[in-house]
């Protein structure tokens, strides 16, 4: 088949695929509304609960909105990221060595390998960084127009510059690592064009080379970051190459993702609602809790797939071995039965139970210590020092059931 015939059949796979869609969601699936990705998933997401904790969708995938049921499936260790057996993602989302899409043992040892980083006393030494990061995009913003995107100009700013010196990927990378982690974002996003998933895998592979001279330089001359802590497993053959690359790049790509929608989506809720910007504004040091609300009100990542490795009896429901669980974070953390008036936005609510915007279990997010660390550093800067700021026209959103997030949010800034 010419590379032609490829790409006019998987055009009309997908038409097809958005077709079905439509259809099963116009026959009242609220699942398949889902996956084609409204502005808001939540009125869905009721849909989805009211079905009850667990129930299987015309799609195929079993689906819950239960903060308590998703809560079990994410720590049930019958329950992993790939099928039983083993089978790869798609060709153009590799992700098989990078952790991302392991289960364990590899999993464990990976993740175990990686955990060092991103301890408490490394997030210590990275506080000072982020601050000073963070009023550098500030003073930035304020010494230039006076609307911006406010996702260009700040939310993906901050995090991408954390994770440079993090990973330890040298100055004059930079600007390349940026500009590939644009393309291999939608990797993240669960579906893609056939033009988006080509971009991504061009940009894995340049930026795979680019990784492959980062960390000889590493090796050379070992610094206080994640390449220079992988390599005395490389050298005492706990770890690959060829698990250490895609390790050092999706892990960022998936972190940074995370934070970048995360501040986003904090600053447009307080936005939403004046009253709880101006607490903040008055009390800085709530950021915190607003960045717990955030990730229980309006969370980054939407879902989450989990396949079963063994026939499981939950909710008066078998899933059969190789089936899928969609897990729908956004509804679980919006869950009544969890949280009291689940879609009022408060960040003086009490905190109630971790909410699973970071998943739990041997999977839970790696990074979110950082993120939550990112996050409240910044909300805590703009209300300090931009208290005026606006929104100032629409919204644009990412178009992912996935990633929830926005590709601009212009803001006026005085």
């Amino acid at each position: 088949m010419s590379e032609l015939d490829a790409e006019r059949r998987a055009r009309y796979q997908a038409t097809v695929v958005q077709e079905y869609l439509r259809r099963t969601a116009e026959d009242g699936d609220p699942y398949a509304a889902v996956l084609l990705v409204p502005d808001s998933p939540y009125p869905l997401y009721e849909r989805i609960r009211a079905r009850g904790t667990l129930h299987r969708s015309a799609v195929g995938a079993w689906t819950t909105a239960s903060h308590r049921v998703a809560n079990q499936i994410l720590r049930d260790r019958r329950f992993g990221v790939r099928t039983p057996e083993g089978a790869k993602p798609p060709e153009f989302m590799p992700f098989d060595n990078s952790m991302l899409g392991l289960d364990p043992p590899d999993h464990t040892r990976l993740r175990r390998l990686a955990t060092p980083s991103l301890n408490p006393r490394r997030l210590a030494h990275w506080l000072p960084h982020v601050e000073r990061f963070t009023g550098e995009l500030v003073d930035d913003m304020l010494s230039g127009r006076d609307q911006v995107n406010f996702m260009r100009a700040f939310a993906q700013q901050l995090p991408l510059r954390v994770i440079g010196d993090l990973v330890g990927i040298p100055p004059r990378h930079r600007q390349l690592f940026f500009r590939l982690s644009r393309r291999m974002a939608y990797l993240l996003d669960g579906v893609a064009t056939v033009q988006a998933a080509r971009s991504a895998t061009a940009a894995i592979e340049e930026m795979t080379v680019m990784f492959h001279d980062i960390i000889a330089e590493r090796t050379a001359d070992p610094r206080e970051d994640l390449i220079s802590d992988l390599l005395p497993a490389v050298e005492d053959g706990r770890l690959t190459m060829d698990e250490m690359v895609p390790l050092c790049m999706f892990l960022p790509l998936a972190g940074t993702e995370t934070t970048v929608n995360l501040i986003g989506n904090g600053l447009l809720a307080l936005l939403d609602h004046p009253d709880q910007w101006k607490a903040l504004v008055a009390d800085p040091s709530l950021a915190p809790a607003v960045v717990r609300e955030t990730l229980r009100y309006d969370p980054p990542v939407q879902q989450y797939r989990r396949i079963a490795h063994a026939d499981v009896e939950l909710e008066g429901q078998v899933i059969a071995a190789g089936e899928e669980v969609a897990i729908c974070a956004g509804g679980t953390n919006r869950d009544p039965e969890a949280y009291p008036d689940p879609g009022r936005f408060d960040i003086t609510r009490d905190p109630g139970p971790e909410n699973l915007a970071f998943s739990a279990g041997i999977h839970f997010c790696l990074g979110a210590a950082l993120a939550r660390m990112e996050a409240e550093t910044a909300l805590a800067a703009l209300a300090e020092r931009l208290p005026a700021i606006r929104q100032d026209g629409p919204v644009r959103r990412r178009g992912s059931f996935i990633v929830r997030g926005m590709l601009q949010f212009p803001v006026a800034l005085r």
